[in-house]
């Protein structure tokens, strides 16, 4: 597949018509959907809607008051600068664009979005004829259409397009008439599911947002009346407070004294929606606050059966909140049964609300999987590009599938399911193309690889495409690896001529091809990244700014896997939650940066100056381990500063190389010839990284001592299992003791290679006096990972105590048989 420049999309919206929080979190998830889909995206008002919501007077300037708040919006979503406002409704005033960049902007647009239908097209829109209507409330213009209204076909005929949320139409059991001469195609909401993280504690209230009475777009077809307003829907079911125990939340808009009234007489709870409305956060947080959703449907979607699906439902979706909504026709396209449930009587409201509350863990689950599948704008947007025929860049969403599994089964060696090894290596070999007009410094990216070429295609892959539009260098290492990898670099050089692959006839170690890749590389900024990683869009941007303070040595970058202080708490399981989650984090964290003792080497960048001053790797570390702590003291020395950007995300699988040395035990050999190496070079002893521990870890030492004063003697002798976490220790008079543990009780540094020295260590220490043996909740996958070495602690030893969200402990001294697998309290399964 060849890439070209990034496709041009404009959104014609109205948001200053109605600023508040439902508006803007549909229109700003059009925009970002497209963006994080590779197009160039932006955004304009030229609706002639006056701002009234910004006009506390008629002397207000509603005009600039409603372009400051375009303004705001586009900044928090990094798209400063991508947008105008045309005051139509006044004195026709510009802001943002210019009226000469505005113009060249709809004449250089691959597609202009109409988005509501809110929009009266103008010739410059339709001019090109790429203008599109994308209808977010079906009915009307349906029946005017079958009714041959002039003006409403004298409205839609510029569009070249039709969208609708009316995903029904055309269906048998649909009422809505179908235009021969526009084809409507179906689509529905986008959403940006890490715009909507699930809270873990909803409340016990069902909620819902909006209006209640409006007395307009009531429409006539076939003899009779179908109204627009929802109140007359809601009527039908003002009994349901006290048909059920389940308390429920109506967050109106536009609510009478009158009707406030009638609503808490039957058992309601209303409360007044512009409390929060006016704050998208504020917003976000009351929708993932709220046990679900119960929700009426306009009677002009209800009968008719358009196939309707609210933009606000989606959004409970997607924050894990089940939706009871009134029917629609929509089950015809959307899962129903679980997390999402039409109604169309009492009785199936009061069904749907006891078959939740029975099993509500499992509806928040489907809940949010329906708003992945369905809702998510990689499929939504994905889809009405591929329609529109938009040739866009190979962005993340295309490269593997966004729902594929990159959370590992197995480590040491590490394993990921077999379905997503076959889609990795089951997809083409991609071409990005460079742009004619490229951004920023040059990089040099330089990746080593050996073998393990599921995870060399991801890494190299989302590089490239995270990379569109930069002047790139990839440099390519490889080590010896067998001819599956070597080949699948040449053929990936031969499509993406950013490529270069050096081919090294035997394996010299990663010190040294790294080295060969930093003597060829050509970029003002030098990246070192390990084949087992996974970029973000945005990650070259990051690296650039942070690289403009000439203080700054070398970069590292935050990850979710390395076992140092750039380690931070993740919960995606998949590609695209990856990304979305990278996304998420360098717009929360935007220029930060941390002092960090030794950046990690699975990513590294430093500029060419930094280079010079500090030198290539030492290449005495043998295939690898420790050169990462060594050049982080040169660094030093040589007067640079060494931190850590809180803003760049990588996704790191870990040690996928190293991790094959472990079953032989390799891996220890080399951990301990290497610091004995950085020992000797710098005169130190080399002490263990320390984690940046979560909220939740930060707690766990305190839980653990607690339950050992409570459970074990006070001068008992305890050893720990960790990763030299000394915080773990600060227990009993005692204290404990690391293990596993050098001569000197220090921590070794790395796990045991198998069982047989888990056993053998654990044995050893127990001689010597050792009287128990403690598992914090973050190493239980010790007793999945070395099996045997669990067989030995079962049949020998006495599980004294399960905590299963702090710690399992063992009595050494005694010989007791405990069948743990046989007792209710079974040790957890925990791959780590």
């Amino acid at each position: 597949m060849n890439i070209g420049r990034k496709p041009k999309i404009v959104v014609l919206g109205m948001m200053t018509k109605m600023p508040v929080a439902g508006v803007v979190w549909q229109t700003v998830q059009y925009l970002v959907g497209f963006e994080r889909l590779g197009c160039e995206v932006y955004y304009v008002e030229e609706h002639a809607r006056t701002p009234s919501m910004f006009m506390e007077t008629e002397q207000c300037d509603g005009s600039a008051r409603a372009a400051t708040f375009i303004d705001q919006v586009m900044r928090r979503f990094d798209l400063a600068g991508r947008w105008a406002f045309h005051a139509l409704h006044d004195d026709g005033r510009y802001f943002g664009m210019s009226d000469t960049q505005l113009r060249e902007l709809f004449a250089s647009a691959d597609f202009i979005i109409n988005l509501h239908g809110g929009t009266i097209p103008l010739a410059e829109h339709y001019a090109t004829g790429r203008l599109v209507y994308l209808e977010t409330d079906p009915v009307q213009l349906q029946i005017e259409l079958h009714d041959c209204l002039k003006e409403t076909i004298d409205f839609v005929a510029p569009h070249c397009a039709f969208f609708t949320f009316g995903e029904n139409l055309g269906s048998p059991d649909c009422g809505l008439p179908v235009s021969e001469r526009f084809h409507f195609r179906p689509t529905r909401q986008p959403v940006i599911l890490d715009f909507w993280p699930v809270a873990d504690a909803p409340a016990e209230v069902f909620t819902s947002v909006g209006n209640w009475e409006q007395h307009w777009r009531q429409v006539q077809f076939r003899g009779e009346t179908y109204t627009w307003s929802k109140h007359f829907e809601f009527l039908k079911f003002i009994d349901l407070p006290s048909r059920t125990s389940q308390p429920m939340e109506l967050a109106l808009a536009s609510c009478s004294d009158a009707t406030r009234e009638l609503l808490e007489s039957h058992g309601w709870v209303v409360r007044q929606a512009m409390d929060f409305s006016m704050d998208i956060d504020e917003y976000r947080g009351y929708v993932a606050g709220s046990r679900g959703e119960f929700t009426a449907a306009k009677d002009q979607n209800v009968r008719l059966r358009s196939g309707w699906f609210s933009d606000r439902s989606a959004t409970y979706l997607a924050s894990g909140r089940p939706v009871i909504t009134q029917e629609t026709g929509f089950s015809n396209v959307l899962p129903t049964g679980c997390g999402l449930y039409g109604f169309s009587t009492m009785e199936d409201v009061l069904n749907v609300i006891e078959t939740i509350n029975s099993n509500y863990e499992e509806n928040r689950r489907a809940a949010r999987e329906i708003a992945r599948d369905y809702f998510n704008y990689d499929v939504v947007l994905g889809r009405l590009l591929d329609e529109l025929g938009v040739t866009r860049p190979l962005g993340r969403a295309q490269l593997f599938p966004s729902r594929m599994i990159i959370e590992p089964i197995s480590r040491r060696p590490i394993r990921i399911p077999e379905a997503t090894t076959s889609a990795v290596l089951g997809q083409p070999i991609p071409a990005f193309e460079p742009l004619a007009e490229l951004a920023g410094p040059r990089v040099s990216v330089i990746v080593v690889t050996y073998n393990q070429l599921v995870f060399t295609r991801m890494c190299l892959e989302s590089v490239l495409a995270a990379s569109i539009g930069h002047d790139l260098e990839l440099i390519v290492v490889d080590n010896a690896s067998t001819e599956a990898t070597a080949s699948y670099l040449r053929r990936l050089a031969e499509r993406n001529p950013q490529v270069r692959p050096l081919f090294n006839s035997a394996n010299s170690g990663f010190a040294a091809a790294t080295n060969q890749g930093l003597a060829a590389a050509t970029g003002d900024l030098l990246v070192l990244l390990n084949n087992d990683t996974i970029v973000a869009p945005g990650w070259l941007e990051g690296i650039a700014a942070h690289l403009q303070d000439l203080e700054t040595g070398i970069l590292g970058a935050v990850t979710n896997r390395i076992g140092n202080e750039a380690e931070i708490f993740t919960s995606y399981r998949t590609f695209g939650e990856c990304a979305a989650f990278a996304v998420e984090r360098a717009r929360e964290h935007r220029g930060e940066t941390v002092e960090i003792p030794r950046p990690a080497m699975f990513f590294l960048a430093l500029r060419r100056d930094a280079l010079e001053g500090i030198g290539p790797l030492d290449e005495q570390f043998e295939m690898g381990l420790f050169e990462d702590d060594d050049y982080a003291m040169r660094a030093r020395a040589a007067g640079y500063r060494v931190v850590c950007a809180e803003d760049i995300f990588i996704h790191h699988f870990g040690e996928a190389s190293f991790g094959e040395l472990a079953p032989e035990g390799d891996y220890a050999r080399l951990f301990k010839a290497n610091r004995a190496r950085f020992e000797a070079k710098w005169g130190v002893s080399w002490a263990p990284p320390q984690m940046r521990p979560d909220l939740a870890y930060r707690q766990l030492p305190a839980q653990i001592a607690e339950l050992v004063r409570v459970h074990l003697p006070p001068d008992a002798t305890v050893l720990v299992v960790s990763k030299g976490d000394t915080d773990l220790l600060q227990i009993g008079t005692r204290g404990g003791q690391h293990f596993p543990q050098l001569d000197d009780g220090t921590y070794t540094g790395y796990h045991p290679a198998d069982s047989r020295e888990a056993i053998q260590q654990l044995e050893k220490l127990r001689q010597q006096g050792a009287q128990y043996l403690l598992f914090p909740s973050t190493a239980l996958w010790w007793l999945e990972h070395y099996t045997q070495f669990r067989q030995h602690l079962e049949s020998h030893y006495e599980l004294i105590l399960r905590e299963e969200n702090t710690c399992v402990i063992f009595e050494l001294h005694g010989a007791r048989h405990v069948d743990v697998g046989a007792t209710p309290n079974r040790l957890a399964r925990c791959v780590l």
